[in-house]
């Protein structure tokens, strides 16, 4: 019984972690991007958008890593950690899984800088992206050990349905995620010296 509590308390703590993460992630993107974010015609649709932009403040007082780069790592370490919770923290198990996303990411972000990819090429999103996988399996690695390295096969095969499954929603639920923070507009702008749309609200 105590052995079980342990790995619930581990496990809702990664959901809390990876929940701070993406919530961490929503407030920078509200407060500091640009409504050319995708996300901003969501709200615009249920009548939040003129709310949301009262919390604007001007992004020159934040570094531009904060932005843009500490956004996408933290995302991929909620996301990462998130899918370990799934299938007990056994990488053998989940590595698959989370690996997936980064083998998707770091190509694109590549691919943008060949030109074949809409988008901004950022090596300092590779780099988050990077830190945040060694980060997540780091963290995967350390909760194993503490609580679910005596875990057999048996128990964590069982109902591996519905871990897929759950592995499936989460999945996808991080591309809209990704795709809702998407801002190339911004990015362009930030790049070139030129003024974006929340800067220009300061002067």
């Amino acid at each position: 019984m105590k052995s079980f509590s342990k790995r619930t308390w581990f496990k809702i703590g990664t959901i809390g972690i990876a929940f701070m993460c993406v919530l961490m992630c929503g407030l920078m993107y509200i407060s500091f991007r640009p409504d050319t974010l995708k996300m901003f015609h969501f709200f615009k649709v249920f009548g939040l958008l003129d709310y949301l932009e009262e919390l604007q403040h001007n992004p020159a007082r934040v570094p531009s890593w904060i932005l843009y780069n500490l956004p996408d790592g933290a995302w991929l370490f909620a996301y990462s950690i998130l899918i370990a919770c799934f299938w007990n923290f056994k990488i053998k198990d989940c590595w698959m899984f989370v690996l997936v996303m980064p083998f998707i990411c770091i190509p694109h972000e590549f691919l943008q800088g060949l030109g074949i990819m809409h988008g901004t090429y950022d090596p300092s999103d590779v780099l988050a992206y990077l830190l945040a996988i060694m980060a997540g399996f780091t963290y995967i690695y350390i909760v194993h050990s503490l609580a679910f390295k005596d875990v057999d096969r048996v128990e964590r095969r069982r109902k591996s349905t519905t871990k897929l499954v759950l592995t499936s929603l989460c999945f996808a639920l991080f591309v809209l995620l990704a795709i809702g923070s998407d801002d190339t507009v911004g990015r362009i702008s930030a790049g070139t010296g030129e003024v974006n749309a929340v800067e220009e609200l300061w002067k």
